[in-house]
């Protein structure tokens, strides 16, 4: 048979083999629907034995519910994976592209990190992890059944990833399957885990059981396996992956959102997958960054007598880590600067301080006087290269804590002190740059992220301020060598973050109650009103009888409405309604002289469905109702027929006030609902939309009712009367807006969303310095 052509174009598969094909179809269902049982089978045992081996109560909680989440979402994942799967065949019977929802990585491109964050991060090295290892494993099969499928299709050259069930198609249609689970990363993980070994980790067989189907039809039957030779990459040479990681994984996967102290343990186990994963992302990424400052350096005439610059130089006399480090001890300041505020002072702890406007051009200052103090004291032509790197690239860090936008000026200026600890810590500790779990990085990415949270410049003593002040402190006067002080300063800060978030989380949902409550109120409100109004509509009413259906009796109406969601069915409701028409007769009786008859005959009865009605508001409505009870006997003694209208009591009538009163802000609703209608726009329209998918715990940026710029959290959604309701970093309620005010802010600039991609800061500052070195040296950087 001739070379199969290079030309990619896909042909739809001719009628003749479309049976073919969908008997291969068949055995592939059948294979994963056996391999899947096996894999739902394992779920029990794997999850109980993880919450054996929990450290904590709320660990083995978690991995218990896991169980019966999983189990329960069973039918659901393999609907969709089949489907997926089945979705694959028809587009390659159709002659298309296998269509990714997940599209696989090439495994030999590069991954921009600043696009991924860590928990999808580390799910894409899951599941490319599966598919490399199914690909090395497979790579015969998988090649000759690439030429075999391509037969199917009228011989055009097929891409791996285009052919149905190859592990690429196979993974990443059981990842998008897996989203039904929405669970936490560890989980998810352990899941993945699993489906590796129980049904891609015997895919060989069926890539077997295809190609001897498709010889059997005499494709290809003479094509030698043993000639096919796997190419290099870079999954070869690599330590072996452990038969069961399983052990492994609750240490990698250990962190959920944000930070926790579970993570010092994770940070210990550099050889976990995901972690090896994540330090060769790290490791390319500090090496390209050294290659740029090495290309930087070279053309720098200072360094034209360093040793490793001069053919033959001495590299002998360059001085060693520790030896750097004590420099750095030497130059590092014993206590903080004093434009900061002193909790110790005579007058009390600061609520705040007035900062220089030049403070962070201040620090910046600094900042660049302590790297050339040190490099001073070393005489730079002594320091390695590497070191030299490593003193630019910790300032470089430190610049960025300068720029990072949302972390206030103070915490900045706080934060820059720990320049020299980091500093030693880099010089002494290589990890510190590559590996994202080091646990002093995830010091700095905590105090970071914790302090762009909680350190609220207007009151510091509210948030987390003091308490990084304190570990700043501790840092400064105990950082030796060892690297401990680091993770009891890290469980420290992460400890103080929890509680914090706990008690932001219960008054934000008791924020989110209170809300929830006035609209509720509000609507029983409105409808008790709305009814009372269509009811008597046509009617003239006295004031003792408008006051006292809008006052009295919408009370009642109100708690009826509050008490009980099914109380319009009930008789009680349609007693009280009974009154309001009642009522609204009342005045006729003068001059009708059937009513007045009805109303001599169901007064007793009239006035005791009032009182009734009434008990349930104590004794508050009685003046309303014993100005309503004179109108009615006045009604029917019939004062030589005068108009009641014209009627002057004897004495002023005492009237209440409604117990049950609008919300605050309904006058000015009823105001703006006065005015006439703003035309609204269509691109406020589509913004009033896309804010309805915005998830809640969203992060604004907003003009309050003060015209005072704030950062606020999105806490919830009346679905009734379309308001957003905000809270602040504490919980506390600090903004409501309806959907079209927000919508026409967000158009006009004056208010935004605040996207978080995710990425540990440090992270991101090396990757903000790896563009600035590129440009730095005429490269055009990667976007």
């Amino acid at each position: 048979m001739e070379e199969l052509s290079n030309n990619t174009a896909a042909t739809q598969t001719p009628k003749k083999h479309q049976k073919l094909l969908s008997e291969c179809k068949d055995m592939v269902m059948v294979y994963l629907t056996t391999q899947l049982n096996e894999l739902f089978d394992q779920v029990e045992p794997v999850f109980l034995d993880f919450a054996k081996k929990a450290e904590t109560n709320a660990s083995q909680v978690k991995f218990f519910d896991s169980i019966n989440h999983i189990l329960s979402l069973r039918d659901v994942i393999e609907h969709d994976f089949r489907e997926s799967i089945e979705k694959g065949f028809k587009e390659f019977n159709q002659g298309k592209h296998i269509s990714y929802p997940n599209s696989p990585a090439d495994q030999t491109g590069e991954i921009e990190l600043e696009m991924i964050d860590n928990d999808a991060l580390e799910e894409h090295l899951a599941i490319q992890s599966m598919i490399s290892k199914v690909q090395n494993n497979c790579y015969q099969e998988l090649f000759a059944l690439g030429k075999r499928m391509a037969v199917l299709r009228g011989g055009k050259k097929l891409a791996e990833d285009d052919i149905p069930a190859c592990p690429a198609h196979t993974a990443t249609a059981f990842q998008k399957a897996a989203e039904a689970l929405d669970v936490d990363k560890q989980i998810l993980l352990i899941f993945y885990f699993l489906f590796g070994k129980f049904v891609l980790g015997d895919a060989g067989s069926i890539y077997k059981g295809l190609n001897d189907r498709l010889i059997e039809e005499g494709i290809f039957p003479n094509l030698k396996l043993s000639s096919i030779i796997p190419p290099s990459n870079s999954t070869q040479g690599k330590p072996a992956q452990p038969e069961n990681p399983l052990e492994e994984q609750p240490q990698q996967a250990s962190t959920q959102q944000g930070y926790r102290p579970t993570q010092q343990a994770s940070a210990q186990q550099s050889s976990s997958n995901s972690n090896r994963g994540g330090m060769a992302l790290g490791e390319e990424l500090f090496h390209s960054i050294h290659d740029l400052l090495t290309a930087r350096r070279a053309a720098d005439p200072s360094f034209r007598n360093h040793p490793e610059f001069v053919p033959g130089g001495n590299t002998a006399q360059l001085k060693s880590a520790p030896a750097i480090a004590q420099v750095i001890d030497f130059i590092q300041p014993q206590r903080q600067a004093d434009y900061l505020p002193d909790p110790n002072s005579e007058e009390g702890i600061p609520q705040s301080i007035e900062l220089d406007t030049n403070l962070i051009q201040n620090v910046r200052q600094t900042l660049e006087s302590e790297r050339a103090k040190l490099l001073k004291e070393l005489d730079k032509d002594t320091v390695p290269t590497a070191d030299l790197d490593t003193i630019e690239l910790v300032g470089m860090l430190f610049e960025q804590v300068l720029n990072e936008e949302g972390l206030a000026n103070i915490a900045k200026a706080l934060i820059s002190h720990l320049h020299t600890p980091f500093l030693k810590v880099a010089i002494l500790d290589k990890l510190f740059m590559t590996d994202e779990e080091h646990i002093a990085r995830q010091l700095l990415n905590l105090m970071i992220d914790s302090a762009k949270r909680w350190i609220d410049e207007e009151d510091l003593r509210r948030g987390i301020y003091y308490p990084t002040q304190e570990i700043v402190k501790a840092i400064l006067s105990e950082f030796k060598n060892e690297t401990s002080i680091f993770n009891e300063m890290f469980y420290k800060l992460s400890k103080q973050v929890d509680e914090l978030e706990s008690r932001a989380k219960i008054l934000e949902e008791r924020n989110q109650e209170a809300a929830k409550g006035r609209e509720r109120l509000e609507t029983a409100r409105k409808k008790a009103s709305d009814i009372i109004k269509e009811r008597v509509k046509g009617h003239s009413l006295h004031p003792v009888l408008d006051r006292f259906l809008y006052h009295a009796w919408q009370d009642r109406m109100i708690l009826m409405l509050l008490r009980d969601p099914e109380v319009e069915k009930s008789k009680e409701w349609t007693s009280a309604l009974a009154v309001i028409d009642s009522l609204a007769r009342v005045i006729e009786a003068k001059r009708n002289p059937k009513i007045k008859q009805w109303l001599i005959n169901n007064h007793k009865n009239l006035t005791q469905h009032i009182k009734a009605g009434l008990t349930s508001l104590g004794n508050y409505h009685h003046p309303d109702s014993h100005a309503l009870f004179k109108l009615l006997d006045a009604v029917l003694i019939d004062r030589q027929g005068e108009p009641i209208e014209t009627e002057k009591p004897e004495a002023v009538v005492e009237v209440s006030e409604p117990i049950i009163r609008p919300v605050a802000n309904e006058k000015r609703a009823q105001k703006k609902g006065d005015e006439e209608e703003r035309p609204i726009s269509e691109e406020e329209l589509e913004m009033q939309q896309t804010l309805r998918k915005i998830k809640f715990g969203t992060w604004f940026e907003l003009m309050d009712d003060n015209n005072k710029l704030r950062r606020l959290k999105l806490s919830w959604f009346s679905p009734i009367t379309h308001k957003y309701m905000f809270v602040d970093r504490f919980g506390i309620q600090a903004y409501i807006t309806p959907s079209e005010e927000l919508a026409k802010q967000l158009c006009e600039g004056k208010a935004s969303i605040i996207k978080s991609n995710g990425i540990p800061f440090v992270t991101k500052a090396l990757n903000t310095i790896h563009r600035i070195l590129q440009k730095s040296v005429g490269m055009h950087p990667a976007t």
